[in-house]
């Protein structure tokens, strides 16, 4: 098989997974700046917060893919939760091995602050779109969602309506 020519090659730029993957990373850039200035927390720890808050009963393995965070991040960002009053962490009755993450009475309104602050940079991400763009563009993620969802567990394709 010969390879493409460098001028008739397809142009990075083109592919979807590059553009949400850039998005994402410009999306992160702006949320840290956010997150930090006003809730004294990284990104790391506001996406395990975010999750601990959302998740009752999370274990750090669970946080890790919640939070879009690999296990090791996962685990530094909780113990600095913990240490910070946010997050407490008990014995997984069940798997003896790990441990659950809750949120304490302190970390609670944190959550709800840090809540307040992910919404202002969904509508900061998304105001670019009309109302009706802002529900197709999430219809159709949710149907790529279900798509990536079912590839990564062996349930195939998902049908399309």
């Amino acid at each position: 098989m010969r390879p493409t020519p460098p001028d008739t090659a397809p142009k990075l730029e083109r592919y979807f997974t590059y553009r949400l993957n850039t998005l994402s990373k410009l999306n992160d850039l702006a949320s840290h700046s956010l997150y930090l200035t006003q809730g004294g927390l990284t990104l790391s720890e506001s996406r395990a917060l975010a999750s601990i808050g959302s998740f009752p009963q999370i274990t750090v393995n669970q946080l890790a893919f919640e939070a879009n965070l690999d296990k090791g991040q996962a685990s530094r960002a909780a113990q600095s939760l913990v240490d910070k009053g946010l997050v407490i962490k008990t014995h997984n009755l069940v798997d003896g091995r790990s441990v659950i993450l809750a949120l304490t009475a302190k970390g609670k309104p944190v959550w709800r602050k840090l809540m307040a602050l992910m919404e202002q940079r969904n509508q900061a991400l998304m105001r670019c779109l009309t109302p009706e763009e802002q529900t197709q563009l999430i219809g159709l993620f949710e149907r790529m969602l279900a798509q990536a969802k079912a590839e990564h567990t062996g349930q195939g394709d998902t049908e399309a309506p």
